[in-house]
């Protein structure tokens, strides 16, 4: 009798904090480049939009769905060198003397909290999120507020979203032409994929 309430009692226990909000379950996702997208928008100096595209390196996202402002975090590495906008003289003189590639290699992105969260009404629409993070393009950091929308599947994450970036923040030379200048702001489309991790 004794050890069958004791047995109770542990197993209670045991339930107990197996459920308790600080033992939650930690999610771990890896991004993966294939599905991701990176696109940039960028005034010409002649008043057109140049498209190019950008792809991640490599990158994670970590958190607890049910605690994501607490804990949630996501690092995102970018491949300078592979911006491309299908014209190679255009990409040629964005590599070498506006990105400067063999200098700064890589864009990387460092979340440092969650500024701001609406989770979904059903399992079907996405979570609103404001992230906040550091980036550091061109050798240069920022703080950076990145809102974005985050659909949560069994085995999969996707976050799509946008920000502007002002060219001058990160010591990045404004395109010129026939002594016309580029646009100042670049608007940054993004569609990043997750994979969990076992």
């Amino acid at each position: 009798m004794r050890r069958g309430s004791c047995f109770i009692w542990i197993l209670s226990l045991v339930l107990t904090f197996a459920s308790a909000p600080g033992l939650a379950e930690l999610h771990n996702f890896r991004l993966i480049p294939d599905e991701s997208q990176i696109v940039t928008k960028l005034k010409d100096p002649f008043g057109g939009i140049v498209n190019g595209s950008l792809r991640i390196r490599q990158g994670e996202a970590r958190g607890d769905i049910d605690r994501l402002q607490e804990g949630g975090s996501v690092t995102l590495v970018i491949d300078t060198a592979s911006y491309n906008s299908n014209i190679g003289l255009r990409d040629q003189d964005v590599h070498e003397y506006y990105l400067e590639v063999q200098q700064y290699p890589v864009i990387r992105f460092d979340s440092t909290g969650i500024q701001k969260i609406e989770r979904p009404r059903t399992p079907k629409d996405p979570w609103q999120i404001t992230v906040r993070g550091r980036l550091v393009l061109h050798g240069a950091q920022r703080e950076v507020l990145v809102p974005l929308r985050l659909l949560y599947q069994a085995k999969k994450i996707i976050a799509q979203g946008n920000l502007r970036l002002v060219l001058e923040d990160f010591n990045i030379k404004i395109p010129t032409l026939l002594f016309l200048k580029a646009g100042n702001q670049v608007d940054v489309d993004f569609r990043i994929v997750g994979e969990r991790q076992p």
